[in-house]
């Protein structure tokens, strides 16, 4: 008693399945072309896509630093920056005056000023009282209250600027 089988031996069967032609003008031949084709065709513009991005979004930073911003800030010679009392005794504050960062002291009535930003590597720079200098944190830059050089790496000293009281305001010009 033989058992049969439905099955065909894979020498057979084509390479295609039964049914299928070994002709490249068959039907399911073509159609998984087609298809294999629109694939290719959405993956590469997806993948371009994508490469696209990753460019745009590496060129825009190196682009913006080559290329330097339009200076819309109006100089002026004299501003007001905010009230005297701001300031304490013995202590120090920090103002926006056109683009430039200013270090306002206050020793003890006597109120001095001059840039905020070290020479040496912009670090911004703070008031010492009890040293009675101008002390840069990052590398121990010390100015005197003059702005003037006392010791550390910083090339030049730092850049002076006017400050008086008026009424309560405190008003900050050009030297």
């Amino acid at each position: 008693m033989a058992l049969q089988t439905n099955f065909k031996s894979p020498a057979r069967m084509g390479t295609l399945g039964e049914g299928a032609s070994a002709s490249s003008s068959g039907g399911v031949r073509q159609e998984s072309k087609g298809v294999d084709f629109e694939r290719r065709s959405f993956l590469g513009k997806v993948v371009g896509g994508v490469g696209a991005a990753v460019a745009a979004t590496t060129l825009y930073p190196i682009v913006r630093y080559i290329i330097p911003p339009s200076s819309t800030v109006k100089e002026i010679n004299e501003m007001v920056v905010g009230k005297a009392s701001e300031v304490p005794p013995k202590g120090f504050k920090i103002y926006q005056f056109n683009k430039d960062k200013v270090l306002v002291i206050n020793d003890n009535g006597k109120l001095t000023a001059c840039s905020a930003v070290c020479t040496h590597l912009g670090c911004l720079v703070h008031w010492e009282s009890a040293a009675v200098e101008i002390v840069c944190p990052c590398h121990g830059a010390k100015y005197k209250q003059t702005g003037e050089i006392i010791s550390g790496p910083q090339p030049l000293p730092l850049k002076i600027f006017n400050v008086k009281v008026d009424g309560e305001n405190l008003v900050i010009s050009k030297a």
